[in-house]
């Protein structure tokens, strides 16, 4: 595995979905609150636009932008409520601060020493990993942290990135999952707005 060219076969793709995980656990591996911190997942395409989604208390709230990055559309399944709006000149070309981008993330994963894990298989996929300890997270350093990285043997691209270690007594873990160009729907790009959905109030 050519481990140092991985970034730069990212910053290739057009076409990705990245999806952050967080989960949080108490003392003796209890859950804090029995849920997931928040799961945020992207999608972005220079041909099809953007979308993000946000799920946390049992709820998913979906943005898109189209490639014009002219509007934006907002999806709330739960409440069977959507807005579309002009998105504000200031703001077009910007991505919101919640996005991680892949390449950049993993260029400073792999900058820290690693080891070589071997094969495995993900999901049907034959990957290889390797694993760090004190990997890139936001709001501080983990105790212990270690981080594995798992790429696809015949792409050289990733596949996963799994995250542990402790903040205080509450126990975290990161899950990153990836997609890559022919392995995302274009569909996704488009907002779902089935017909008993209602706009919001402006």
């Amino acid at each position: 595995m050519a481990w140092a060219a991985i970034p730069d076969h990212i910053k290739a793709i057009d076409t990705f979905m990245f999806r952050l995980t967080i989960g949080v656990h108490g003392k003796d591996g209890a859950k804090a609150a029995d849920q997931h911190a928040g799961q945020f997942t992207f999608y972005l395409s220079e041909q099809y636009g953007f979308r993000m989604d946000i799920s946390g208390d049992g709820q998913v709230v979906s943005w898109y932008v189209p490639p014009q990055a002219d509007t934006i559309t907002m999806v709330v399944p739960a409440d069977k409520k959507w807005s579309k709006s002009p998105l504000p000149p200031e703001q077009r070309g910007k991505m919101p601060e919640e996005y991680k981008d892949p390449a950049e993330y993993i260029e400073k994963f792999m900058a820290r020493p690693y080891k070589e894990l071997g094969r495995s298989v993900i999901d049907g996929v034959e990957v290889e990993g390797i694993e760090v300890t004190d990997p890139p997270t936001e709001g501080g350093k983990l105790d212990n942290g270690i981080g594995r990285l798992w790429v696809d043997v015949r792409t050289e691209l990733p596949v996963r990135i799994e995250i542990e270690g402790k903040a205080g007594d509450t126990a975290v873990q990161w899950l990153m999952e990836f997609k890559w160009s022919e392995a995302v729907d274009p569909s996704v790009f488009e907002p779902n707005i089935p017909s008993d959905y209602t706009p919001l109030a402006q």
